[in-house]
């Protein structure tokens, strides 16, 4: 009796006579993928102290060629990055995230400082960057990605630093 009864509901809930329209269609499908995930010892930064041109960096390239096709540049209608950093160096470190375009022009820059922690009582510290239409187009120009870690002075300290970047997107897709 019970497959009687859901054999009825099938047939009676699955036709509609009406026609799909497609010009009020809309579809908004999103994305979030891991753009960059370190962990660097305080011994890293304090050999960075010699570092030619700006003692006191580490940085390292991120490839970024996924956001510069035209298929973002038409679509993409929303980007957030979301950094979590954890810093157990008694020294505050600055994280610069940098894109350039295909002429290595800086196109656009996150500059966030990340407060001294210590190894038993780290420093926790997320933050979000929204960017608006105008920030998206520049973004989807770009080709490449710098993020760059340095700390005030020459030390000798101790502790880690620990950085993860989330990018979260979302596409709007209509029939018009």
């Amino acid at each position: 009796m019970k497959y009687f009864i859901i054999i009825c509901l099938f047939y009676l809930s699955c036709t509609d006579d009406r026609p799909l329209d497609t010009d009020d269609f809309e579809a908004k499908p999103s994305f979030e993928t891991n753009v960059f995930q370190t962990q660097y010892s305080a011994e890293s930064i304090n050999i960075g102290n010699d570092s030619i041109p700006v003692p006191n960096t580490i940085h390292d390239f991120i490839d970024v060629d996924f956001l510069n096709s035209q298929f973002n540049a038409d679509y993409l209608e929303s980007l957030k990055f979301t950094v979590l950093a954890e810093n157990s160096i008694n020294q505050r470190q600055t994280l610069d995230f940098v894109f350039f375009d295909v002429n290595d022009v800086e196109t656009f820059r996150v500059t966030e400082p990340i407060p001294a922690g210590s190894i038993g009582n780290p420093t926790l510290k997320e933050f979000f960057v929204d960017l608006n239409p105008q920030e998206i187009e520049i973004i989807t120009s770009s080709v490449r990605a710098e993020f760059f870690i340095n700390q005030p002075s020459q030390a000798t300290n101790s502790g880690t630093m620990q950085l993860e970047c989330i990018v979260e997107g979302g596409y709007l897709f209509t029939g018009e």
